[in-house]
């Protein structure tokens, strides 16, 4: 290739290389964080909802779908397979980013495994092959939206290597991820995309990273443009290159570094380095073959939007709901002994599929589901602004009334007034709330933890002339609902939950489906128990590790039809050592009359550290299905090596461990401990 054909490869939309024959083709076209973006494609829960299914096997299933569409219409959206997204790995360690859905959770353990296997399913596990590039986002500490194109995020770096590091180190090091998106933020003053202690010493040298490194689209503009943090675009290109950045999310790379390498800024040499990691994973995915090969080429368009795709999307939707309230076993209700159902609220007739969403042929709303389960036709159940006489309704009826927009901050009376009426007039209620795109998504933080807009006000107003109300909370992110909680007999939490939500919802709500879902999010009662936005240091009271005040819903919270009783604790030993795992295990009983499924966590508190220390980590869980009134027997695992059992000594620059008593905590959730014991940690 010429110095010139070189250049033009190394931005998000490669030139022509007449020399070697290539034509014009975009490295990343594509996103595929939780289903293709392109029409036609099938669309499954947002990450953080499939996180609380706390499935591997589901999670590994949904991204070899989400994979095998992307291989599909290869040919029919022309692109090199290389996708921004998935897989997410910044953590949820503010509920107010904009883009927490985007997450798999607050915690880095639960996080690091689920991003392996999203990691694994999108390469797929071919020897010569990779089926598609994820690229791992954004590295690092991307955790704002409004000011992330100007903003440092400055942790500790007790807080980098023991919190916001592990996913991205799990995906580098255990998954093998080919591409690495450096993010718009600054680390510590020093820009994502030109910091060369994240891109070369940790990711490169210290965890052997072997593929490319992309900068968030207009991140190296950004240096000149937003940052000043260089004086030209020349200058931009070179500091960027230097740092370990192999390809610009734009285009400065192309249209600069020629005149940086004339200015001798930068050499043929880093330009030859960056263009060798790139084409590597070109190579890899069979693209440059001639024809092109391996075995993932063969997968047919037909894939795209299949019975079994949709079956799947059906099943991650039903397990990713979590029920977070049912007073006096308020739910399943049984549709056939309800006369008028007034279904309430300014997302009940949307499918809220949430960020980086295509446009799935399937497309049920909470309005489309809960019609079809009461077998009526949805098309027939029109919106009014104005009061309705239902005293002569027989039967089964379902009855829609918006009430008020998810944002609005003014009230529409009649919208509003209408709702109130028909609650009075209903059987029961159930009444969808939440968030959507305008409120909090990509460059849209959130001030409040509440439901926006007059949602409050309309949910009390409803309650008031009619107690049987059940709270659906189709929302991209956790939401402060304290007066709902204390008030409400039933509440559910389905997050963004995919083409088929509709469908899953009215499953759990009749008990066709279970609930087994649970939190992967501490709830707060407000952002005031948040620190300030911009604190990175996750010692100060940031998530289920750090905070000490009670919570709204605690980080692995989730209720079932059915209840659990935990018991038998056995350990396989007493004295934990490197190399020499501890198996835990204990029987699970369902003692009520409901087959479930329950996902049992193992905490630990670590041996006294001379430094500030989680009051417990997350070591290890298993989901477990028990049907009614029979136990099973489960083994969680403890290994000395556990992220939970060692911290960053800041003046030596590594990880240390202490030795002595490890507490085991095994519970229901990180604040319902149900068994305890403990074992020695010994360090030889």
């Amino acid at each position: 290739m010429t110095l010139t054909d070189k250049i033009g490869q190394l931005g998000i939309n490669p030139l022509p290389a007449p020399s070697v024959g290539l034509k014009a083709y975009s490295i990343m076209n594509h996103e595929a964080l939780h289903g293709l973006t392109h029409p036609g494609a099938t669309s499954f829960p947002v990450p953080l909802a499939l996180s609380q299914t706390w499935n591997t096997e589901l999670i590994t299933d949904v991204y070899t779908a989400v994979s095998d569409e992307a291989r599909a219409g290869h040919e029919k959206y022309n692109g090199a397979l290389v996708f921004h997204s998935p897989p997410t790995l910044n953590l949820a360690q503010d509920l107010r980013w904009g883009r927490v859905q985007e997450t798999l959770g607050e915690d880095p353990l639960l996080a690091s495994r689920l991003g392996v296997k999203i990691i694994r399913a999108m390469q797929g596990s071919d020897a010569k092959y990779l089926k598609t590039i994820p690229c791992a986002k954004h590295f690092i500490c991307n955790g704002t939206e409004k000011d992330r194109l100007t903003v440092s995020a400055d942790p500790d770096a007790r807080s980098l290597r023991e919190y916001y590091l592990p996913p991205f180190y799990a995906g580098v090091v255990e998954a093998g991820c080919f591409s690495v998106l450096a993010a718009y933020n600054a680390l510590n003053e020093t820009p994502c995309s030109a910091n060369k202690m994240l891109l070369t010493d940790i990711l490169r040298d210290e965890w052997g990273f072997q593929g490319f490194v992309v900068s968030d689209r207009r991140a190296v503009i950004g240096l000149v443009k937003f940052r000043h943090y260089s004086k030209t675009y020349p200058e931009a290109a070179a500091a960027a290159m230097q740092a370990g950045l192999d390809v610009d999310g734009w285009n400065v790379y192309q249209k600069y570094l020629g005149q940086a390498l004339q200015l001798k800024l930068v050499t043929e040499e880093d330009i030859n380095r960056a263009a060798i990691h790139l084409y590597t994973g070109l190579v890899l995915l069979g693209l440059l073959d001639k024809p092109e090969s391996g075995i993932f080429s063969a997968i047919p368009e037909s894939t795209l939007d299949c019975p079994a795709h949709r079956a799947l999307a059906l099943q991650a939707a039903r397990e990713s709901i979590v029920l977070l309230k049912n007073q006096n076993h308020f739910l399943p209700l049984d549709f056939s002994k309800i006369g008028i159902i007034a279904l309430i609220g300014p997302t009940a007739a949307t499918c809220e599929l949430g960020g980086y969403s295509g446009k799935p042929v399937v497309n049920i709303s909470p309005l489309n589901g809960i019609a079809a389960a009461l077998g009526i036709d949805a098309s027939q159940v029109k919106p009014k602004s104005t009061s309705e006489d239902l005293s002569g309704a027989n039967g089964r009826k379902l009855i829609y009334r918006q009430g008020c927009s998810v944002a609005g901050v003014k009230n529409n009376e009649a919208l509003f007034a209408a709702a109130v009426d028909a609650a009075g007039k209903a059987d029961l209620v159930i009444f969808a709330a939440g968030t959507d795109q305008t409120t909090n998504g990509e460059g849209k933080d959130r001030a409040s933890l509440a439901l926006p807009g007059m949602q409050h006000e309309l949910i009390q107003a409803v309650f008031k002339v009619n107690p049987k109300t059940v709270l659906i909370l189709n929302s991209g992110a956790p939401v402060a609902i304290n007066w709902e909680q204390e008030n409400l007999p039933a509440i559910l939490a389905a997050l963004c939950a995919g083409q088929a939500q509709g469908t899953a919802i009215a499953d759990v709500l009749t008990g066709v489906f279970n609930p087994g879902g649970k939190l992967t999010c501490t709830w707060y009662r407000s952002e005031t128990d948040q620190p300030d936005f911009h604190d990175y240091d996750i010692k100060k009271g940031r998530t289920y590790l750090y905070f000490q005040k009670d919570p709204l819903y605690p980080f692995g919270y989730g209720l079932s039809y059915t209840t659990f009783e935990y018991a038998d604790l056995e350990l396989s030993g007493n004295v934990l050592m490197p190399g020499n795992p501890i198996a835990v295990s204990l029987t699970v009983k369902n003692t009520g009359e409901s087959d479930g499924r329950e996902i049992v966590q193992l905490y630990v508190t670590a041996p006294h550290w001379p430094v500030k220390q989680p009051d417990k980590q997350l070591a290890d869980f298993c989901r477990v299905d028990v049907r009614a009134g029979q136990s099973e027997r489960i083994k969680l695992t403890l290994e000395a090596q556990s992220p939970a059992l060692r911290y960053w000594d800041q003046s030596k620059a590594q990880f240390v461990m202490v030795g002595g008593t490890v507490r085991l905590l095994v519970g229901a959730s990180s604040a319902d401990i149900k068994l305890k014991s403990q074992v020695q940690l010994q360090l030889a």
